[in-house]
């Protein structure tokens, strides 16, 4: 379900409330107020680029997060711009879909910190410091260097195609909020946000971005609660009489209930979500981390469900259709023109927030998983320099990707969640609990989910279901038929024998010390 926009700016549907056309005094005051924070992110950039000397700062911030800023960061990467603009609208036409979503992906997030995080920071550590995913993986199951060129390609490649796809999200995200704020085209306004997030993330690295995630985060939880509050507590009588939209809440049939109960299964393997883990300062700061990002996410979820069901008396979108300007709209309607440049502000944080942690993934992925093992003679200095070139390969191919197709931002967004979590979510958790994970089933794993995702996307077995579902069940039955089957793996095994022994070591201190205490 989606609402296409050509990169004209021309929204591609006929029962759209218009904007108001607002005095320049008064929108002056929310340009100056949005240029403000775009002030004090680049201010922030640049701290972030005279602390960041090494790779390690630069992907995982020297491991050093505190528990609400390891919490804020996770939260403000993983709910994009969708959550302040599709996920409303989606409240707005569809909202027994939208609670059946946002259940599942808070379950999903807690299911992942309770059982994947405080693993994944120990052995991560242990196996020599490994920064990101493909590398992760490639230590689990023995392969260290061009040994696991294979696979650490494999995983590299995969995350890079879904990461294009998800960073294009962000970028079209950007340019419909600086098209709205600026009143100019669309496609120009995509470039603008591109040179605004491509910089940010080339300069500051992963410090930068932990640190404004914080400011981020609470700005969108603000907004979110605010908005809905300034909207139910404006009289009845000053609503227009727009009737009832002919897709309002229509039935669900079984499968757009697995679909949307699916959602949760992304964040078990999430990229740029479980590198937060492993950034975390230590894995004793897990428990507080949990409850401080559950209790962020929660009233984020029910924010973006008010707005929309809040909007029905003054908004009307077309037929069959996600109007992802309801957010815009409802800000200009509820708002002063100050409190609507922090609204604006805060819906680009939430752009900003996913998309640099997004591109600073991938290019990192790329530098070091794939060209880090082909040449090793590379200094620090270098490897830093070439993940800092990736981001803005990433973010130049990405702004072509967008300005060619006219998506909505959860389409982009749906289809990056699938791939990722079907291709890392199964093989992350067999790496961190199944002994028997072999190289193969890891190769197998990745492949059938990232392929599974875009064959059943292209030629969806069920109308309307979710590719994710079916991609990830294809991946865990991958795994474990060639971990299985396939004979032993020695190195894999021994690696596993060696990580669970010291983990219950590790664990056997620590209840010690705290009973000594």
């Amino acid at each position: 379900t989606g609402r296409s926009m050509g990169i004209n700016g021309q929204i591609e549907s006929d029962k759209i409330l218009p904007l108001r056309r607002v005095p320049f005094a008064t929108m002056a005051s929310s340009i100056l107020v949005f240029g403000l924070y775009l002030v004090a992110i680049a201010s922030i950039a640049y701290v972030g680029w005279r602390r960041t000397r090494t790779l390690s700062d630069y992907v995982l911030g020297g491991r050093s997060l505190s528990p609400f800023t390891a919490a804020l960061s996770t939260g403000a990467s993983n709910m994009s711009a969708w959550v302040m603009l599709s996920f409303p609208a989606l409240a707005y036409s569809h909202s027994t879909r939208a609670v059946l979503m946002a259940v599942s992906l808070v379950a999903g997030q807690y299911v992942s910190v309770r059982t994947v995080a405080p693993r994944l920071r120990v052995y991560s550590e242990k196996l020599d410091d490994a920064q990101t995913l493909p590398k992760f993986l490639c230590e689990r199951t023995g392969r260290s260097g061009k040994k696991g060129m294979l696979l650490r390609g494999l995983c590299s490649l995969t995350l890079l195609f879904f990461m294009l796809v998800y960073v294009a999200s962000g970028l079209l995200a950007s340019g419909k909020l600086l098209a709205n704020l600026f009143d100019i085209p669309l496609s120009s306004a995509i470039i603008v946000g591109a040179m605004v997030i491509g910089g940010y993330t080339l300069l500051g690295g992963f410090l930068a971005i932990s640190w404004t995630d914080v400011l981020q985060g609470l700005m969108m939880v603000m907004i979110l609660v605010g908005l809905p509050l300034a909207m139910v507590s404006a009289p009845d009588a000053a609503a227009p009489a727009m009737g009832t939209p002919p897709d309002l809440d229509q039935s669900l049939g079984w499968t757009l209930v697995i679909s949307s109960l699916s959602w949760g299964l992304g964040y078990i393997g999430l990229p740029h979500s479980v590198m937060r883990y492993k950034a975390i300062r230590d894995v004793g700061d897990i428990p507080a981390y949990r409850r401080i990002l559950m209790g962020w996410l929660v009233p984020v979820f029910m924010g973006g469900l008010a707005i929309g069901l809040a909007a029905r008396p003054w908004y009307q979108g077309a037929s069959a259709t996600l109007n992802e300007d309801l957010t815009l709209k409802m800000i200009e309607l509820f708002f002063n023109p100050w409190m609507a440049g922090l609204a604006l502000s805060a819906i680009m944080a939430a752009i900003m927030s996913t998309a640099d942690s997004q591109l600073l993934l991938a290019s990192v992925s790329f530098s070091e998983d794939i060209l880090a093992p082909l040449l090793l003679h590379l200094s620090p200095t270098q490897r830093l320099r070439i993940g800092r070139w990736t981001v803005l390969s990433i973010t130049i191919v990405s702004l072509v990707l967008v300005l060619q197709g006219s998506n909505t931002i959860l389409s982009l967004v749906s289809y990056a969640w699938a791939g990722l979590g079907a291709a890392f979510g199964p093989v992350l958790v067999f790496a961190l609990f199944w002994r028997r994970l072999s190289y193969g089933a890891a190769v197998a794993g990745v492949a059938t989910g990232g392929l599974g995702t875009i064959l059943l996307h292209t030629y969806p077995p069920v109308a309307g279901i979710y590719e994710l579902l079916p991609a990830f069940v294809l991946s865990t039955l991958a795994i474990w038929l060639v971990g299985r089957y396939a004979g032993p793996d020695a190195a894999a095994t021994a690696v596993f024998d060696q990580l669970d022994a010291g983990a219950a070591r590790d664990y056997g201190q620590r209840s010690r010390s705290r009973l000594a205490t």
